[in-house]
């Protein structure tokens, strides 16, 4: 009942307080009346702060036993973390016994390991599954028997290191206690002797003498496919092929299948043999484990596409492992490899699977990349009837959003004569389109409200307020916690717990609640923090989920006006428009100013060095940081401007030519022109369809978006018509 009575009270009156910059609106009496015997916990929280420990351990027991579920949770483990050695020794053990889960070990375990109690963190995890367990957890357990020079540590690494994938606690393992250990490169091959006696040495003494040599050259093998140095991978592949394999020394694993198959697949040219070599390792006695014969006959399959001229078997090895799939994750990713394999055989046959197994796969999300692929296909080779197929078999089945975009191409190529149809048709298909709510991803829903002529009611009435969307059962009691820590002030705890809950469960939190939170996260935002980042990705992350009830405050949380006296002066400057700008920043660092990409461009407008110091120098600027917000927005700013001046003054290719160059942009120009007939004409919305690189693809969509939302929220401007404006 007193939970009831709380929850009612969130319900009414959904996160009471209001920060600004990051201050308090509300007095504690205020909150007390709200949170009741919860405001305890945070209330120890600031004594925590002021290091008063006897007044925050007061405050802590008196929420562990009155506090709602996490918040009962949470005090004992701040109580935990204020005793002395011993009493944190002893309280974690009684911690440990209320909770008895991954998490309660894990933190319990962190005491333990902090204290350096080796022994304690033995024995708690004695039964730990190391192949599932947190990987922090298998890290701590393996360092443990380190110091206590446990006899189990071998086998213990063994598993670790072969039967689940590797993770950065792998990697940071690997180069602080093992690299310099682990001098053996390869093992020389051996016939395995026979256990008799007229063998000087028997079988367990031979596979005792080779174990720790061969489990050397696993870990070397497995760090190298994580990191793709495929080459390095390969000279292992003999030698696990004897031991591994053929004398099962250590025993196989799917993820040792796995990344023999990515070595095999990357550096080998022999496909015929090496996919030979998965299918009969698939009909071998080790594929009696359902995931080593899923897997293995994943790699037959990939290997035989590769090779290009062995398309049954192709589709026969990645029919099998779709068929003896161990889990819903498997067999999706069985069903992608078979969709996108024909997308090389046939179009006809692509789209018969599809119509045949999109009924059948269980996450939408992982096939939009596959569609997008299919659409590009639909486009090069003019197969216009198609898409009209198309949008009618994944509808129901696919995201929203790609259900949408196959949707808008029908209408649009019927309105450009490549498809025959119907006013009528055509307008159905814009229709669908719009109608389709996939939370903030709202490109093709756009295009077809302009198509459609809506107006600025109609289009917000029904991206504002979807008829389609519906209300998921949320963990209330989670978001007590979070909407505590924002209206007691404590920014850093938000971003942390909401990735914990969010990773358990996407639907944990209401879209209400993550608005509110990441609207105090955005209000503690500056040049500094990573703030505006951590409030984009919480408001993003829920919005996007199809169905997700959505209004005008969810999109100004995820089209934040950052560092708007920054963008601003730039646009004047350069003459452009402050919502390309700001459309741009969303979308190449979600306003991270401190991020860099794989490729090494850095800062929140994501520039490579060297295009950053050739703008630079045309900019005489001196002594200039790349990450320093100003100036990366400034010299970002400027070239874009400049691309838009080379490129016809045209937005878009600019936009495309900001990812990709320049003169890649002008090629594929060409190209679509000559394949699509429209020599002069060319719409930019199709021209971007026909781009054979889907990162630039998908980077178009998103900034002309972003831009086109930005005008429509900060500007007072039809969407529509900066989507015109743009393409």
């Amino acid at each position: 009942m007193k939970f009831k009575k709380q929850l009612s009270l969130f319900c009414g009156i959904l996160f009471i307080t209001f920060n600004v910059g990051c201050k308090i609106s509300r007095n504690e009496n205020s909150l007390q009346k709200i949170y009741g015997a919860d405001t305890d916990y945070f209330m120890g929280l600031k004594s925590v702060q002021q290091k008063n420990t006897k007044a925050a351990m007061n405050h802590f027991d008196k929420a562990i036993s009155n506090g709602t579920k996490y918040v009962s949770r949470r005090s004992f483990e701040q109580k935990i973390k204020l005793g002395n050695i011993q009493q944190q020794i002893e309280e974690a053990k009684k911690y440990l016994k209320i909770y008895n889960d991954d998490d309660a070990l894990l933190f319990a375990c962190r005491i333990f390991f902090e204290n350096q109690e080796y022994a304690l963190v033995i024995n708690s995890t004695n039964s730990t599954d190391i192949s599932t367990c947190p990987n922090e957890l298998a890290k701590m357990r393996l360092l443990s028997m380190h110091e206590k020079q446990d006899s189990r540590l071998s086998k213990t690494t063994s598993q670790w290191f072969t039967d689940r994938k590797i993770s950065q606690e792998h990697i940071d393992f690997y180069n602080e206690f093992l690299k310099d250990k682990l001098d053996a490169t390869q093992i020389e091959l051996i016939e395995p002797v026979k256990a008799d006696k007229s063998q000087l040495m028997k079988l367990g003494e031979y596979n005792a003498s080779i174990y720790n040599a061969l489990l050397s050259c696993l870990i070397k093998f497995r760090i190298f496919c994580s990191i793709k140095d495929y080459s390095s991978a390969s000279s292992f592949l003999d030698t696990i092929d004897e031991y591994c394999i053929k004398q099962n020394v250590i025993p196989l694993t799917k993820y040792i299948v796995a990344d023999m198959g990515k070595t095999f697949f990357s550096t080998s040219r022999q496909n015929f043999q090496n996919a030979n070599y998965f299918l009969d390792l698939s009909n071998s006695a080790l594929a009696e484990n359902a995931e080593i014969k899923f897997y293995s006959l994943i790699y037959a399959g990939r290997i035989f596409e590769k090779a290009g001229t062995y398309i049954s078997k192709t589709e026969q090895a990645f029919t099998d492992a779709l068929n003896c799939a161990p889990t819903a994750e498997d067999y999706d990713m069985a069903l992608w490899f078979l969709l996108n394999s024909k997308l090389t055989d046939s179009t006809e046959k692509c789209i018969d699977y599809l119509e045949k197994y999109c009924s059948t796969w269980h996450n939408p999300y992982y096939f939009a990349d596959f569609l997008d692929n299919l659409s590009l296909l639909l486009f090069t080779s003019a197969k216009w009837k198609s898409f009209s197929k198309i949008y009618k078999i994944i509808d129901g089945y696919a995201d929203n959003a790609s259900t949408s975009k196959f949707a808008y191409l029908t209408g649009q190529l019927i309105d450009k004569g490549f498809l025959q149809g119907t006013e009528q048709e055509k307008q159905e298909a814009f229709l669908k389109a719009f109608e389709l709510n996939a939370g903030t991803d709202v490109y093709y829903r756009l295009l077809a409200a302009k198509e459609l002529n809506l107006s600025i009611y109609e289009i917000e009435k029904n991206i504002f307020f979807p008829a389609t969307a519906t209300v998921a059962e949320n963990d209330y009691e989670a978001e007590i916690l979070l909407q505590g820590y924002a209206d007691f002030g404590f920014e850093e705890f938000i971003y942390p717990e909401w990735s914990y809950f969010y990773a358990q469960n996407p639907n944990a939190f209401s879209i209400d609640t993550i608005s509110k939170l990441s609207d105090f996260l955005h209000s503690c935002g500056n040049a500094q923090n990573n703030n505006y980042y951590k409030s984009l990705q919480m408001i993003s992350k829920t919005a996007n989920l199809d169905n997700a009830p959505l209004n005008k405050k969810v999109f100004e949380l995820s089209y934040p006006k950052n560092f708007s006296k920054e963008i601003a002066a730039a646009a004047k400057e350069f003459e452009v428009e402050e919502y390309d700008i700001l459309g741009l920043i969303r979308t190449e660092s979600f306003f991270n100013p401190i991020v860099e990409s794989n490729k090494g461009a850095q800062g929140l407008t994501q520039l490579m060095k060297p295009t950053f110091d050739e703008c630079v120098k045309k900019l005489k600027l001196e002594n200039p940081d790349i990450t320093d917000p100003l100036t990366n927005i400034r010299v970002g700013t400027y070239y874009y401007s400049s691309l838009v001046k080379r490129l016809d003054n045209s937005d878009i290719l600019a936009l495309f030519a900001y990812n990709a160059g320049a003169t890649k942009v002008r090629r594929w120009l060409q190209t679509s022109r000559i394949g699509l007939g429209m020599y002069k004409d060319l719409p930019s919305n199709l021209f971007l369809e026909t781009i054979p690189i889907a990162e630039t693809r998908n980077y178009g969509r998103k900034v002309i978006q972003s831009a086109a939302i930005y005008a429509w929220l900060y500007y007072d401007k039809n969407p529509c018509d900066i989507i015109t404006e743009m393409m």
